[in-house]
């Protein structure tokens, strides 16, 4: 039987009474329904059309360079697995600037604080863009936490349900992570990091 860690002096924490593990056996039978009632499907469909959308905006911003022959463009189908989604094929893009080749390789739609996850991987970097809320301005805007010392915080009074606009965004370098739009500026700019241009 494994208790909770000794304190720094020595002590075991209280036992875990009835009553809280009444709570704690509710939670997690609440967290299964809510699982259960997702649709999955409708949940993969949305990713994929969101990583669509993205693979056009890229194209749409490299068209110059694609429709002259400057930039090579491919599809390729990858295997993804994810828990609640299983497995499913989504496409990856491919850019091939003369010997170089970039890489938009999806990651997944289960992606904690966003709606998905795509990086671009050169042979001198990776970058990540994320699918988030489009009034996010970075990592910290995604998460929020309450604490409380003692006593279990009072519950925050509910917020009224917004539609949430996702929208795709370059997540900047360490140690000021940021989320910036995808311009045609951007996007030359995390090509030439990532392919070392």
């Amino acid at each position: 039987m494994r208790l909770k860690a000794s304190s720094a002096k020595g002590e075991r924490s209280a036992p875990v009474d009835v009553k809280e593990f009444d709570e704690f056996v509710k939670r997690e039978r609440e967290a299964a329904a809510e699982t259960a009632s997702v649709d999955w499907d409708g949940e993969r469909k949305e990713w994929l059309g969101y990583l669509d959308k993205l693979y056009k905006k890229v194209e749409s911003l490299l068209d110059k360079y694609i429709s002259s022959g400057q930039i090579q463009r491919e599809r390729r189908p990858v295997k993804l697995n994810e828990e609640h989604l299983g497995s499913y094929v989504a496409d990856q893009l491919v850019l091939k600037i003369g010997p170089k080749s970039v890489v938009l390789e999806p990651i997944g739609t289960l992606i904690l604080g966003s709606k998905g996850r795509v990086d671009l991987i050169g042979p001198a970097g990776n970058a990540q863009l994320l699918l988030v809320d489009s009034k996010a301005s970075g990592p910290p805007s995604l998460i929020h936490v309450t604490v409380g010392v003692g006593k279990k915080p009072p519950a925050p009074p509910p917020k009224p349900l917004q539609e949430i606009k996702w929208e795709w965004k370059i997540v900047t370098r360490p140690p000021e992570r940021r989320f910036i739009e995808i311009t045609q500026q951007n996007l030359f700019q995390l090509i030439m990091e990532v392919a070392n241009g």
